[in-house]
């Protein structure tokens, strides 16, 4: 049943994504709902169609016709959009309300089929977006002066086709439910990209900033987050070895391998609960003790460090390269907040960051090279914790 699922929900999503394969994320959001759109109509045009037949098809004869042939419009949504973003929406937008307003001069005002014109007029803020809202009004004007003249033109009685009353109930009962159904999903359908687009918005932010910070300049856009922390650890690493091997590989292959190497940096740093500050080139930063406050921020940080240098041995002899690692590690107060704009960034200043710096770059290849405080704060650790047994 599962997989049943899962196969019906790709499909689906398949359908969905047809033709907007070629525009970008925000238009393309747009044009799946028209297909979905389209779709109801779709199943919407054909319900209409097989009532009609079991009710008779030589006196419906024209309503069936003309019903299959929206059906077959709506179904086409894909094709229109190769001719632009808006192509398909004006499409759907001509064929629902002409064959509306043909449904109502053929049934009646009492059939209802013409109060989905004020469900169409409502779908075209989701189809063609706040961007287009000379169109828009265009359309919501025309539903209402559709729908306006169906009810006083075409009063009960006056259709071109005598209909029994128990049969013109269950039209307006199909109607009104299509109606509602239609709006209900389109509606569920565009809260869900939206949550998703949130989801994946964020997704991004905190991939860029701390999360608590994230979280901050959310709530508080425009204000500047800064903090001075009296006590953290700072991280410099440099791969050693990796330019000269750089003017020998390709652009992709040394993404790729840099990807490798960062991305293990990555899971670790995540697993020693410390924050990533960023990338330089091929060197590495990351700071213990910020923004959320940690009394074990050293010692994170050496655990970090120890797992990086063994990461990068298993990067070189997997791919039988000559890489190593240069770590520096210093302890002592830093300045962090949010720098820029139109591209932000976390950052730490300070000359506890200078001093990690400095140790990174004037130490030895392979080894972790420490500041007198950062030795000092361990070593008093390690006696705590075996004071504790």
């Amino acid at each position: 049943m599962g997989q049943l699922l899962k196969r019906i929900q790709t499909a689906v999503g398949r359908l969905t994504q047809a033709g907007t394969a070629d525009y970008p994320p925000t238009t393309k959001r747009r044009l799946i709902i028209t297909n979905m759109i389209g779709y109801l109509s779709t199943i919407s045009s054909l319900s209409y169609a097989i009532t009609y037949a079991a009710h008779g098809f030589g006196v419906l004869k024209w309503p069936i016709l003309v019903n299959l042939f929206s059906a077959a419009t709506t179904a086409s949504m894909p094709f229109w959009h190769r001719f632009g973003s808006a192509a398909g929406g004006m499409v759907l937008a001509v064929v629902i309300f002409i064959t509306l307003f043909y449904f109502t001069y053929f049934f009646g005002r009492e059939s209802g089929i013409h109060l989905q014109y004020f469900g169409a007029a409502a779908a075209a803020f989701l189809i063609f977006g706040l961007t287009r809202l000379s169109l828009i009004l265009v359309i919501v004007v025309s539903g209402l002066v559709l729908h306006v003249a169906a009810q006083f033109l075409f009063v009960s009685g006056q259709a071109t086709t005598a209909i029994d009353p128990p049969f013109l109930t269950q039209i307006y009962v199909i109607a009104s439910t299509s109606l509602t159904a239609i709006v209900a999903i389109v509606v569920w359908y565009f809260y869900q990209m939206a949550a998703d687009a949130e989801r994946r918005s964020e997704q991004l932010l905190h991939n860029v900033l701390p999360v608590a910070v994230a979280e901050q300049l959310k709530d508080q856009p425009g204000e500047m987050i800064a903090q001075r922390y009296d006590e953290v650890t700072v991280l410099f690493a440099d791969l050693e070895g990796f330019t000269p091997l750089s003017r020998t590989m390709e652009a992709s292959e040394i993404v790729e391998l840099l990807n490798a190497i960062f991305v293990r940096f990555d899971e670790a740093t995540a697993a020693a609960g410390v924050e990533k500050i960023k990338t330089i080139g091929d060197a590495y930063m990351a700071v213990g003790g910020l923004p959320e406050v940690v009394g074990d921020h050293a010692h994170r940080i050496a655990s970090l460090a120890l797992e990086m240098r063994s990461a990068i041995a298993e990067v070189a002899h997997v791919r039988d390269l000559h890489l190593n690692i240069r770590v520096g590690i210093a302890t002592g107060p830093v300045a962090a907040g949010v720098i820029g704009q139109a591209k932000f960034a976390y950052d730490v200043w300070g000359d506890t960051v200078n001093l990690a710096a400095r140790l990174e770059s004037a130490g030895e290849v392979g080894r972790i090279h420490v500041s007198n405080e950062t030795r000092t704060v361990l070593e008093t650790s390690l006696h705590s914790r075996n004071g504790r047994k």
